[in-house]
């Protein structure tokens, strides 16, 4: 790891409070970037950035719904007028809700659609605007590979999910020519906090050791996801735009129909 990968780089991130945005959040702390979280639960945020900001690292927090267009105006001018540009934007915050789909609730849907999806366009729409003015910069959005199947009851997270898919294709395709590039990370199952809480411990201990849909047989860990995160809004990935980077432990790669197929 290049410790100084982000020196004097600046990143807004949303939803860093928990999870993959949490270690996101840390991992661009530790090498060298100045990081600004974006929640709605304030004290979430409010913790990690004093936590980064105790262990040396620079972080900063902003409350603020993302799928409110005027809450997103004023974190947007709030990272403008500490740093005075932003070099990198990851659009981490995300919410689910289960629920069979002929009796999935009306404002269920427009909740999720709204911090997911719209959340995403204005958080990136608001940012790119302020990259256009100060050379560019790299914008990574989190998908899921809920994008290309269903996932349980959760009509409107999948489709918020693929949704990201074209909205970063129309992006890359839009802002290039300003310096700005954007790309999807795609994540499988996570060892996350909210994970455990959705599955119980029991299977949650399954899910990390033996867990035979996945062909590493585990899920990933919050650090794995980050990781590729990084390498998409570094310089290393300069060449890179509009593409999709999925972190499933092979998870798609397998469609998983011989193996259920009965025996002779």
């Amino acid at each position: 790891m290049a410790a100084d990968r982000f020196k004097e780089k600046t990143v807004v991130l949303s939803g860093g409070g928990r999870g993959i945005g949490e270690a996101t959040a840390r991992r661009f702390a530790r090498e060298g970037a100045e990081v600004l979280l974006i929640a709605r639960t304030g004290s979430e945020i409010d913790a990690v950035a004093a936590d980064i900001g105790a262990g040396g690292g620079k972080a900063s927090a902003f409350a603020a719904d993302v799928s409110d267009p005027a809450a997103v105006d004023r974190a947007v001018e709030a990272a403008r007028d500490r740093f005075g540009r932003i070099d990198v934007l990851v659009n981490c915050a995300g919410i689910d809700h289960d629920s069979p789909f002929l009796s999935f609730p009306d404002d269920a849907w427009q909740r999720v659609i709204g911090v997911n999806l719209t959340g995403s366009f204005l958080m990136a729409q608001r940012v790119a605007r302020v990259m256009t003015e100060t050379g560019g910069g790299s914008i990574v959005h989190i998908s899921s590979i809920d994008a290309y199947g269903a996932d349980g009851n959760q009509v409107a997270y999948n489709a918020s999910k693929a949704g990201l898919l074209g909205l970063n294709r129309t992006m890359a395709t839009e802002l290039a020519s300003h310096g700005i590039r954007s790309n999807v990370v795609s994540p499988g199952y996570t060892a996350t906090p909210l994970t455990r809480q959705y599955v119980g411990d029991a299977m949650y201990e399954y899910m990390t050791k033996d867990f035979d849909r996945i062909p590493q047989r585990r899920m990933a860990t919050p650090e794995e996801i980050a990781a590729a995160i990084l390498f998409l809004a570094s310089d290393d990935a300069s060449a890179i735009t509009g593409s999709e980077l999925t972190v499933d432990g092979g998870t798609t790669a397998n469609l998983y129909i011989v193996e259920t197929l009965p025996a002779g």
